[in-house]
Protein backbone atom coordinates (compact mmCIF):
# COMPACT_ATOMS: atom_id res chain seq x y z
CA UNK A 1 0.00 0.00 0.00
CA UNK A 2 1.78 3.25 -1.24
CA UNK A 3 2.06 6.19 1.70
CA UNK A 4 -1.13 8.14 -0.19
CA UNK A 5 -3.29 5.20 0.17
CA UNK A 6 -2.31 4.27 3.48
CA UNK A 7 -2.92 8.13 4.70
CA UNK A 8 -6.30 7.86 3.13
CA UNK A 9 -7.09 5.14 5.15
CA UNK A 10 -5.55 5.53 8.77
CA UNK A 11 -6.71 9.25 8.28
CA UNK A 12 -10.25 8.57 8.20
CA UNK A 13 -9.97 5.56 10.61
CA UNK A 14 -8.98 8.28 13.25
CA UNK A 15 -11.90 10.02 13.22
CA UNK A 16 -14.06 7.01 14.14
CA UNK A 17 -15.53 6.39 17.68
CA UNK A 18 -17.35 9.45 18.07
CA UNK A 19 -20.64 7.64 17.44
CA UNK A 20 -23.25 9.91 15.82
CA UNK A 21 -21.95 12.63 18.44
CA UNK A 22 -19.73 15.15 17.05
CA UNK A 23 -18.01 18.06 19.54
CA UNK A 24 -21.21 17.39 21.59
CA UNK A 25 -23.15 18.07 18.76
CA UNK A 26 -25.74 14.96 17.57
CA UNK A 27 -25.80 14.11 14.38
CA UNK A 28 -28.53 13.88 11.95
CA UNK A 29 -29.86 10.57 11.06
CA UNK A 30 -28.24 9.71 7.50
CA UNK A 31 -31.16 9.43 4.76
CA UNK A 32 -29.99 6.34 2.16
CA UNK A 33 -31.78 6.32 -1.34
CA UNK A 34 -31.25 2.36 -1.58
CA UNK A 35 -31.02 0.91 -5.43
CA UNK A 36 -31.03 -2.98 -4.84
CA UNK A 37 -33.11 -4.28 -1.57
CA UNK A 38 -32.74 -8.47 -2.22
CA UNK A 39 -29.94 -10.47 -1.61
CA UNK A 40 -27.17 -8.64 -0.65
CA UNK A 41 -29.91 -5.65 -0.25
CA UNK A 42 -31.67 -6.93 2.19
CA UNK A 43 -28.88 -7.83 4.65
CA UNK A 44 -26.92 -4.65 3.98
CA UNK A 45 -29.39 -2.22 4.21
CA UNK A 46 -31.02 -4.36 7.61
CA UNK A 47 -27.48 -4.00 8.95
CA UNK A 48 -27.49 0.50 7.90
CA UNK A 49 -30.67 -0.12 10.06
CA UNK A 50 -29.53 -1.59 13.15
CA UNK A 51 -26.94 0.90 13.82
CA UNK A 52 -29.64 3.47 14.56
CA UNK A 53 -27.83 5.65 12.15
CA UNK A 54 -29.83 5.80 9.29
CA UNK A 55 -33.13 5.78 7.63
CA UNK A 56 -34.52 4.65 3.98
CA UNK A 57 -35.74 7.72 2.54
CA UNK A 58 -36.41 6.01 -0.92
CA UNK A 59 -35.71 2.43 -2.55
CA UNK A 60 -35.57 1.05 -5.85
CA UNK A 61 -35.65 -2.51 -6.82
CA UNK A 62 -36.45 -4.28 -10.61
CA UNK A 63 -37.80 -7.29 -8.76
CA UNK A 64 -41.15 -6.07 -7.07
CA UNK A 65 -41.18 -8.89 -4.00
CA UNK A 66 -37.72 -7.70 -3.17
CA UNK A 67 -39.22 -3.95 -1.64
CA UNK A 68 -42.19 -5.35 0.24
CA UNK A 69 -39.76 -5.78 3.31
CA UNK A 70 -39.15 -2.28 2.66
CA UNK A 71 -42.49 -0.94 2.60
CA UNK A 72 -43.52 -2.69 6.01
CA UNK A 73 -40.43 -1.41 7.72
CA UNK A 74 -39.66 1.95 6.55
CA UNK A 75 -43.66 3.24 5.15
CA UNK A 76 -41.55 6.68 4.88
CA UNK A 77 -39.26 5.44 1.69
CA UNK A 78 -40.66 6.17 -1.54
CA UNK A 79 -40.49 2.54 -3.90
CA UNK A 80 -39.31 2.93 -7.05
CA UNK A 81 -38.46 -0.03 -9.86
CA UNK A 82 -36.14 2.13 -12.10
CA UNK A 83 -33.65 3.58 -9.94
CA UNK A 84 -32.62 6.32 -12.44
CA UNK A 85 -36.11 8.14 -11.46
CA UNK A 86 -35.57 7.91 -8.42
CA UNK A 87 -32.27 9.01 -7.73
CA UNK A 88 -33.41 12.13 -10.33
CA UNK A 89 -37.11 12.34 -8.59
CA UNK A 90 -35.95 12.18 -4.70
CA UNK A 91 -32.71 14.54 -5.27
CA UNK A 92 -32.10 16.32 -2.20
CA UNK A 93 -33.93 13.60 0.19
CA UNK A 94 -31.13 11.27 0.62
CA UNK A 95 -27.55 11.85 2.19
CA UNK A 96 -26.10 8.74 0.76
CA UNK A 97 -26.72 5.94 -1.83
CA UNK A 98 -26.45 2.48 -1.38
CA UNK A 99 -26.07 -0.17 -5.11
CA UNK A 100 -26.45 -3.90 -4.26
CA UNK A 101 -27.35 -4.82 -7.48
CA UNK A 102 -26.21 -7.79 -9.72
CA UNK A 103 -22.55 -6.63 -10.47
CA UNK A 104 -22.89 -5.87 -14.13
CA UNK A 105 -24.87 -2.99 -12.94
CA UNK A 106 -22.70 -1.78 -10.34
CA UNK A 107 -21.34 0.99 -12.62
CA UNK A 108 -23.55 2.63 -14.20
CA UNK A 109 -25.50 2.76 -11.02
CA UNK A 110 -22.41 4.83 -9.93
CA UNK A 111 -21.92 6.99 -12.85
CA UNK A 112 -25.64 8.00 -12.22
CA UNK A 113 -25.29 8.34 -8.68
CA UNK A 114 -22.04 10.49 -9.13
CA UNK A 115 -24.47 13.35 -10.40
CA UNK A 116 -25.63 14.58 -7.11
CA UNK A 117 -22.65 14.30 -5.61
CA UNK A 118 -23.39 11.97 -2.80
CA UNK A 119 -21.63 9.32 -0.56
CA UNK A 120 -22.02 5.88 -2.15
CA UNK A 121 -21.94 2.25 -0.18
CA UNK A 122 -21.51 -0.42 -3.20
CA UNK A 123 -21.13 -4.18 -2.94
CA UNK A 124 -18.33 -5.87 -3.89
CA UNK A 125 -17.24 -6.76 -6.05
CA UNK A 126 -16.74 -2.82 -7.49
CA UNK A 127 -17.52 -3.83 -10.91
CA UNK A 128 -17.69 -6.01 -13.54
CA UNK A 129 -15.05 -5.97 -15.73
CA UNK A 130 -11.10 -3.64 -15.04
CA UNK A 131 -12.30 -0.78 -17.38
CA UNK A 132 -15.66 -0.28 -15.21
CA UNK A 133 -13.80 -0.61 -12.18
CA UNK A 134 -10.49 1.79 -13.12
CA UNK A 135 -13.48 4.37 -13.91
CA UNK A 136 -15.39 4.26 -10.59
CA UNK A 137 -12.13 4.63 -8.67
CA UNK A 138 -11.30 7.66 -11.23
CA UNK A 139 -14.23 9.06 -10.64
CA UNK A 140 -14.65 9.23 -6.71
CA UNK A 141 -11.34 10.10 -6.80
CA UNK A 142 -11.66 13.10 -9.24
CA UNK A 143 -15.27 14.43 -7.35
CA UNK A 144 -13.95 13.93 -4.11
CA UNK A 145 -17.13 11.43 -3.32
CA UNK A 146 -17.07 9.21 -0.09
CA UNK A 147 -17.09 5.37 -0.88
CA UNK A 148 -17.24 2.49 0.50
CA UNK A 149 -17.52 -1.53 -0.52
CA UNK A 150 -18.99 -4.04 1.18
CA UNK A 151 -15.82 -5.99 1.79
CA UNK A 152 -16.59 -6.25 5.19
CA UNK A 153 -13.54 -8.19 5.47
CA UNK A 154 -11.68 -4.83 6.36
CA UNK A 155 -13.53 -3.97 8.91
CA UNK A 156 -13.39 -7.27 10.93
CA UNK A 157 -10.04 -7.49 13.72
CA UNK A 158 -7.92 -10.42 11.46
CA UNK A 159 -6.88 -7.71 8.47
CA UNK A 160 -5.44 -4.96 10.85
CA UNK A 161 -3.44 -8.14 13.16
CA UNK A 162 -2.21 -9.67 10.16
CA UNK A 163 -1.02 -6.53 8.65
CA UNK A 164 1.16 -6.11 12.22
CA UNK A 165 1.88 -9.54 12.26
CA UNK A 166 3.74 -9.40 9.08
CA UNK A 167 5.11 -5.49 9.64
CA UNK A 168 6.73 -7.08 12.38
CA UNK A 169 9.17 -9.71 10.96
CA UNK A 170 8.80 -12.62 13.25
CA UNK A 171 7.79 -14.69 10.80
CA UNK A 172 10.30 -13.70 7.88
CA UNK A 173 9.52 -13.15 4.31
CA UNK A 174 6.48 -14.80 3.06
CA UNK A 175 6.76 -16.76 0.35
CA UNK A 176 3.81 -17.80 -0.97
CA UNK A 177 -0.56 -18.13 0.18
CA UNK A 178 -2.42 -20.82 -0.55
CA UNK A 179 -6.08 -19.57 -0.89
CA UNK A 180 -9.03 -21.86 -1.15
CA UNK A 181 -13.29 -21.30 -1.70
CA UNK A 182 -15.52 -23.83 -2.53
CA UNK A 183 -18.37 -21.32 -2.25
CA UNK A 184 -21.79 -22.33 -1.37
CA UNK A 185 -22.57 -26.09 -2.64
CA UNK A 186 -22.93 -26.00 -6.26
CA UNK A 187 -23.15 -22.39 -6.32
CA UNK A 188 -20.82 -21.73 -9.48
CA UNK A 189 -21.48 -24.31 -11.33
CA UNK A 190 -24.68 -24.30 -13.59
CA UNK A 191 -24.85 -26.59 -15.86
CA UNK A 192 -23.85 -24.69 -19.27
CA UNK A 193 -27.02 -26.08 -21.46
CA UNK A 194 -29.31 -23.84 -19.20
CA UNK A 195 -27.72 -20.75 -20.82
CA UNK A 196 -29.76 -22.42 -24.63
CA UNK A 197 -33.17 -23.24 -22.54
CA UNK A 198 -34.07 -19.67 -21.67
CA UNK A 199 -37.07 -19.79 -19.20
CA UNK A 200 -39.81 -17.23 -18.20
CA UNK A 201 -39.12 -14.31 -16.03
CA UNK A 202 -40.45 -14.83 -12.50
CA UNK A 203 -43.92 -12.37 -11.89
CA UNK A 204 -42.78 -9.53 -10.83
CA UNK A 205 -39.59 -9.00 -12.35
CA UNK A 206 -38.72 -6.46 -14.99
CA UNK A 207 -36.35 -8.37 -17.16
CA UNK A 208 -35.33 -5.23 -19.13
CA UNK A 209 -34.39 -3.26 -15.89
CA UNK A 210 -32.67 -6.03 -14.53
CA UNK A 211 -29.84 -6.15 -17.13
CA UNK A 212 -29.66 -2.58 -17.35
CA UNK A 213 -26.46 -2.23 -19.30
CA UNK A 214 -25.37 -5.13 -20.70
CA UNK A 215 -26.31 -7.05 -24.15
CA UNK A 216 -30.14 -8.36 -23.95
CA UNK A 217 -30.51 -11.82 -23.52
CA UNK A 218 -33.12 -14.62 -22.58
CA UNK A 219 -33.74 -14.90 -19.44
CA UNK A 220 -32.40 -18.33 -18.10
CA UNK A 221 -34.20 -19.68 -15.44
CA UNK A 222 -32.82 -19.39 -11.42
CA UNK A 223 -31.25 -16.30 -11.86
CA UNK A 224 -33.93 -14.51 -9.58
CA UNK A 225 -34.80 -14.27 -6.79
CA UNK A 226 -32.21 -17.03 -5.73
CA UNK A 227 -29.35 -15.22 -6.92
CA UNK A 228 -27.54 -17.50 -9.14
CA UNK A 229 -26.28 -14.82 -11.62
CA UNK A 230 -22.96 -15.18 -10.90
CA UNK A 231 -22.79 -18.39 -12.15
CA UNK A 232 -23.12 -16.59 -15.86
CA UNK A 233 -20.19 -14.69 -17.19
CA UNK A 234 -22.43 -12.37 -18.75
CA UNK A 235 -23.88 -10.87 -14.96
CA UNK A 236 -20.96 -12.09 -12.38
CA UNK A 237 -17.43 -13.15 -12.29
CA UNK A 238 -17.67 -16.90 -10.31
CA UNK A 239 -16.51 -18.19 -7.22
CA UNK A 240 -13.02 -15.67 -7.67
CA UNK A 241 -14.93 -12.45 -8.67
CA UNK A 242 -17.16 -12.93 -5.67
CA UNK A 243 -14.87 -13.78 -3.05
CA UNK A 244 -11.71 -12.54 -3.99
CA UNK A 245 -11.64 -9.24 -1.92
CA UNK A 246 -12.78 -11.71 1.68
CA UNK A 247 -9.75 -13.97 0.75
CA UNK A 248 -7.01 -12.06 -0.95
CA UNK A 249 -7.54 -8.29 0.30
CA UNK A 250 -6.22 -9.15 4.29
CA UNK A 251 -3.25 -11.23 2.37
CA UNK A 252 -2.58 -7.75 0.11
CA UNK A 253 -2.85 -5.42 2.74
CA UNK A 254 -0.75 -7.16 5.49
CA UNK A 255 2.17 -7.28 2.26
CA UNK A 256 1.99 -4.49 0.99
CA UNK A 257 0.94 -6.07 -2.75
CA UNK A 258 0.67 -4.35 -5.73
CA UNK A 259 -1.31 -5.48 -8.89
CA UNK A 260 -0.11 -9.25 -10.00
CA UNK A 261 2.73 -9.42 -13.22
CA UNK A 262 1.65 -12.96 -14.62
CA UNK A 263 -1.72 -14.99 -14.18
CA UNK A 264 -2.17 -18.51 -14.99
CA UNK A 265 -5.60 -20.82 -14.67
CA UNK A 266 -5.12 -24.63 -14.97
CA UNK A 267 -8.58 -26.60 -14.57
CA UNK A 268 -8.33 -30.41 -13.92
CA UNK A 269 -11.59 -31.00 -15.67
CA UNK A 270 -11.09 -29.81 -19.29
CA UNK A 271 -12.66 -26.96 -19.01
CA UNK A 272 -13.18 -25.39 -22.24
CA UNK A 273 -14.37 -21.22 -22.70
CA UNK A 274 -15.11 -22.09 -26.39
CA UNK A 275 -17.88 -24.58 -26.14
CA UNK A 276 -19.47 -23.01 -23.20
CA UNK A 277 -18.05 -19.12 -22.84
CA UNK A 278 -20.51 -17.93 -20.12
CA UNK A 279 -19.83 -20.24 -17.87
CA UNK A 280 -16.57 -20.58 -15.53
CA UNK A 281 -14.60 -24.29 -14.19
CA UNK A 282 -16.00 -26.12 -11.56
CA UNK A 283 -12.45 -26.93 -10.42
CA UNK A 284 -9.72 -24.34 -11.10
CA UNK A 285 -6.14 -23.52 -9.82
CA UNK A 286 -4.94 -19.85 -10.43
CA UNK A 287 -1.35 -18.44 -10.08
CA UNK A 288 -0.86 -14.98 -9.29
CA UNK A 289 2.55 -14.07 -9.61
CA UNK A 290 4.05 -10.61 -6.97
CA UNK A 291 7.43 -9.01 -8.09
CA UNK A 292 9.56 -8.15 -5.33
CA UNK A 293 8.63 -4.84 -2.95
CA UNK A 294 10.74 -3.10 -0.59
CA UNK A 295 12.22 -5.87 1.63
CA UNK A 296 9.89 -8.34 0.55
CA UNK A 297 11.06 -11.09 -2.37
CA UNK A 298 8.69 -12.43 -5.60
CA UNK A 299 5.48 -13.40 -3.64
CA UNK A 300 3.11 -16.18 -5.23
CA UNK A 301 -0.41 -16.95 -4.40
CA UNK A 302 -2.69 -19.90 -5.22
CA UNK A 303 -5.96 -19.92 -5.31
CA UNK A 304 -8.20 -23.35 -5.59
CA UNK A 305 -11.85 -22.87 -6.08
CA UNK A 306 -15.33 -25.20 -6.26
CA UNK A 307 -13.86 -29.26 -6.99
CA UNK A 308 -10.41 -28.18 -6.65
CA UNK A 309 -8.34 -29.02 -3.30
CA UNK A 310 -5.85 -26.81 -1.78
CA UNK A 311 -2.71 -28.93 -0.59
CA UNK A 312 -2.65 -29.99 2.75
CA UNK A 313 0.00 -26.84 4.16
CA UNK A 314 2.99 -28.78 6.01
CA UNK A 315 2.74 -27.45 8.84
CA UNK A 316 -0.36 -28.61 9.92
CA UNK A 317 -1.71 -30.37 12.87
CA UNK A 318 -1.10 -34.44 11.27
CA UNK A 319 -3.89 -35.48 13.52
CA UNK A 320 -6.51 -32.69 11.98
CA UNK A 321 -8.59 -33.46 8.73
CA UNK A 322 -8.04 -31.08 5.54
CA UNK A 323 -10.11 -31.30 2.80
CA UNK A 324 -10.69 -28.36 1.50
CA UNK A 325 -14.18 -29.99 -0.73
CA UNK A 326 -15.35 -32.66 1.31
CA UNK A 327 -15.45 -29.73 4.23
CA UNK A 328 -16.51 -26.98 1.58
CA UNK A 329 -14.04 -24.94 3.75
CA UNK A 330 -13.22 -21.43 2.70
CA UNK A 331 -9.45 -19.76 3.91
CA UNK A 332 -6.25 -20.21 3.11
CA UNK A 333 -2.73 -20.49 4.53
CA UNK A 334 0.47 -17.80 4.01
CA UNK A 335 3.63 -19.49 4.10
CA UNK A 336 6.65 -17.52 5.39
CA UNK A 337 10.10 -18.24 5.84
CA UNK A 338 9.65 -19.02 9.38
CA UNK A 339 6.32 -20.02 10.00
CA UNK A 340 2.95 -20.62 8.81
CA UNK A 341 0.08 -18.59 9.27
CA UNK A 342 -3.63 -20.00 8.99
CA UNK A 343 -7.07 -18.12 8.71
CA UNK A 344 -10.76 -18.35 7.69
CA UNK A 345 -13.06 -17.17 5.04
CA UNK A 346 -13.41 -13.19 5.65
CA UNK A 347 -11.22 -10.54 7.14
CA UNK A 348 -8.15 -13.60 7.70
CA UNK A 349 -10.58 -14.39 10.53
CA UNK A 350 -9.48 -17.05 13.14
CA UNK A 351 -5.71 -16.00 12.32
CA UNK A 352 -3.18 -18.28 13.86
CA UNK A 353 -0.03 -19.81 13.78
CA UNK A 354 0.33 -23.58 13.02
CA UNK A 355 0.43 -26.03 14.60
CA UNK A 356 -0.73 -24.66 17.91
CA UNK A 357 2.26 -25.58 19.68
CA UNK A 358 3.91 -23.14 17.70
CA UNK A 359 1.37 -20.46 18.23
CA UNK A 360 1.83 -20.99 22.05
CA UNK A 361 5.54 -20.65 21.85
CA UNK A 362 5.37 -17.19 19.97
CA UNK A 363 2.13 -15.87 21.38
CA UNK A 364 4.37 -13.52 24.10
CA UNK A 365 6.41 -12.20 21.30
CA UNK A 366 3.62 -11.02 18.77
CA UNK A 367 3.84 -7.48 18.02
CA UNK A 368 1.28 -5.21 20.31
CA UNK A 369 -1.62 -3.67 17.98
CA UNK A 370 -0.87 -0.61 15.75
CA UNK A 371 -3.95 -0.70 13.59
CA UNK A 372 -7.30 0.65 14.35
CA UNK A 373 -9.99 -1.73 14.96
CA UNK A 374 -13.41 -1.06 13.96
CA UNK A 375 -16.75 -2.30 15.25
CA UNK A 376 -18.70 -2.38 12.72
CA UNK A 377 -18.38 -1.94 8.71
CA UNK A 378 -22.02 -0.38 7.86
CA UNK A 379 -22.10 1.82 11.20
CA UNK A 380 -18.25 2.88 9.84
CA UNK A 381 -19.97 4.00 6.40
CA UNK A 382 -22.69 5.91 8.13
CA UNK A 383 -20.32 7.93 10.17
CA UNK A 384 -18.12 8.41 7.57
CA UNK A 385 -21.14 10.21 5.75
CA UNK A 386 -22.29 12.05 8.94
CA UNK A 387 -18.66 13.49 9.89
CA UNK A 388 -17.89 13.89 5.72
CA UNK A 389 -14.64 11.86 6.00
CA UNK A 390 -13.21 9.23 4.24
CA UNK A 391 -14.63 5.64 4.96
CA UNK A 392 -12.16 2.88 5.77
CA UNK A 393 -12.63 0.68 2.59
CA UNK A 394 -13.13 3.08 0.01
CA UNK A 395 -13.40 2.46 -3.58
CA UNK A 396 -9.39 3.57 -4.19
CA UNK A 397 -9.00 -0.18 -2.32
CA UNK A 398 -12.28 -2.68 -3.24
CA UNK A 399 -11.40 -1.59 -6.88
CA UNK A 400 -8.02 -2.76 -6.22
CA UNK A 401 -8.56 -6.23 -4.81
CA UNK A 402 -11.81 -6.29 -7.39
CA UNK A 403 -8.92 -5.89 -10.26
CA UNK A 404 -6.81 -8.45 -8.98
CA UNK A 405 -9.76 -11.12 -8.94
CA UNK A 406 -10.54 -9.80 -12.99
CA UNK A 407 -7.48 -10.86 -14.39
CA UNK A 408 -7.58 -14.19 -12.57
CA UNK A 409 -11.35 -14.21 -14.82
CA UNK A 410 -9.80 -12.96 -17.73
CA UNK A 411 -7.23 -15.77 -17.62
CA UNK A 412 -10.30 -18.18 -17.45
CA UNK A 413 -10.67 -17.75 -20.86
CA UNK A 414 -7.40 -18.45 -22.12
CA UNK A 415 -6.50 -22.32 -19.44
CA UNK A 416 -3.18 -23.37 -19.02
CA UNK A 417 -1.69 -19.93 -20.58
CA UNK A 418 0.30 -17.89 -18.43
CA UNK A 419 -0.99 -14.13 -19.17
CA UNK A 420 1.52 -11.41 -18.14
CA UNK A 421 0.29 -8.06 -17.32
CA UNK A 422 1.61 -4.11 -17.59
CA UNK A 423 1.13 -4.03 -13.48
CA UNK A 424 0.28 0.16 -14.15
CA UNK A 425 -2.12 0.03 -17.06
CA UNK A 426 -3.09 -3.74 -16.05
CA UNK A 427 -3.30 -4.36 -19.81
CA UNK A 428 -2.15 -8.04 -20.97
CA UNK A 429 1.31 -7.62 -22.96
CA UNK A 430 1.46 -11.44 -24.25
CA UNK A 431 -2.34 -12.01 -25.35
CA UNK A 432 -3.24 -9.60 -27.20
CA UNK A 433 -6.57 -10.89 -27.41
CA UNK A 434 -6.93 -10.87 -23.64
CA UNK A 435 -7.55 -7.11 -23.62
CA UNK A 436 -10.87 -7.36 -25.75
CA UNK A 437 -12.42 -8.42 -22.16
CA UNK A 438 -10.84 -5.58 -20.18
CA UNK A 439 -14.41 -3.67 -20.77
CA UNK A 440 -18.36 -4.13 -20.51
CA UNK A 441 -20.35 -5.92 -23.45
CA UNK A 442 -22.30 -3.25 -23.34
CA UNK A 443 -25.60 -1.80 -25.35
CA UNK A 444 -25.33 0.25 -27.99
CA UNK A 445 -27.83 2.79 -25.70
CA UNK A 446 -25.46 2.40 -22.77
CA UNK A 447 -22.53 2.87 -24.50
CA UNK A 448 -23.67 6.09 -26.04
CA UNK A 449 -25.11 7.18 -22.86
CA UNK A 450 -21.83 6.07 -20.01
CA UNK A 451 -18.96 5.15 -22.77
CA UNK A 452 -17.92 8.82 -21.29
CA UNK A 453 -16.78 7.80 -17.68
CA UNK A 454 -14.32 4.44 -19.39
Amino acid sequence: MNATRREFIVGGAAAMGTGSVLAGVALPKVRIAAIGTGGRGHTDLHSFLRSGLCEISCAADVYAPNLEWVRKEQPQAKIYADYRKMLAECAGRYDAVSIMTPDHSHAVAFFEASKYNVPVYCAKPLAHTIDETLAMMRLAREKKIITQVSHHGNSEPGTPLLREWMESGIFGKALEAHIYCCGPNGYYMEPPEWANQPAEPPKGLDWELWQGPVKRRPYIKGLVPRGRWRSWAMYGEGCLGDWSCHLIGPVATALDLDMPTAVTMDDERGFDPKKTPFTFPHAAHYKFEFPAKGNRGPFIYHWYECMRRAPRPAAYEPELPFDTVKSRWCGGYLVCEKETLMFGATGASGLRIIPHSHMKAIKPHLPPKKYPRYKDHWAEFLQAVQQKRPANTPFEMGGKFTIMGFMGMIATRFPGRRLTFDPVTMCCTNIPEANALMGPDWTDAARAEYGRFL
